[in-house]
């Protein structure tokens, strides 16, 4: 008996990171977007208006994204004004507040589309979690795998605001950076994006 135990372990453990290179691979659920065209190295898209739960939160790059996530996902998990759970969308969106986050960071889940404004729960009174629609907006988005590094990031911000430029874009407001996967996931199996509003 103890022998079969055994033998299972081993082939569960066999299976593990197949399991988990299929969860990678799996297009995750976002938000609904059109892609207008393509530019060099870039995609042009046309997002819908999108409701976010976010909050504000002091410190560096990925100190913030730790302060802020267990804020949101309480959030999420029925810790606000009435009780209930909602369900949340890929990506997990972080950008500066001020010059380079000098003035800390806004971090936003996206909520499920399937769900009105007046259907989402109030956040709890007084608490760091707020409710917003963002607009219907023209975003350049570029792709990118690996790890969730602050300096990764900025390397392809900085590459996506020269292509936005050389583009004939105006970039409006700050570079978002977009994580679509869950922390187990191998970094280079992650699917990141640079997000930059811009105007024609």
């Amino acid at each position: 008996m103890r022998f079969l135990d055994t033998k299972y372990l081993i082939i569960a453990a066999l299976l593990l990171p197949f399991l988990l290179l299929a969860l990678a691979l799996v297009r995750p659920n976002g938000p609904d977007y059109e892609v207008l065209e393509r530019g060099d190295g870039f995609e042009l898209r046309d997002y819908a208006p999108l409701k976010v739960a976010e909050a504000k939160v002091a410190g560096g790059f990925a100190e913030a994204d730790a302060a802020a996530y267990p804020l949101l996902l309480d959030y999420i998990r029925g810790r606000n004004a009435t009780g209930q759970k909602v369900p949340m969308l890929a990506p997990v969106m972080q950008e500066p507040v001020g010059t380079a986050g000098d003035d800390g960071w806004l971090v936003q889940f996206v909520m499920a589309k399937e769900y009105p404004m007046s259907m989402l729960p109030p956040p709890a009174p007084g608490g760091p979690v707020s409710l917003r629609t963002l607009p219907e907006r023209l975003v350049a988005a570029r792709r990118y795998r690996g790890g969730w590094g602050e300096a990764r990031w900025r390397e392809q911000a900085d590459k996506l605001l020269d292509a936005v430029q050389r583009a004939g874009l105006v970039p409006v407001g700050a570079p978002v950076f977009a994580r679509y996967n869950a922390a187990f996931v191998p970094g280079f199996l992650r699917r990141n994006e640079v997000l930059l509003t811009v105007e024609r």
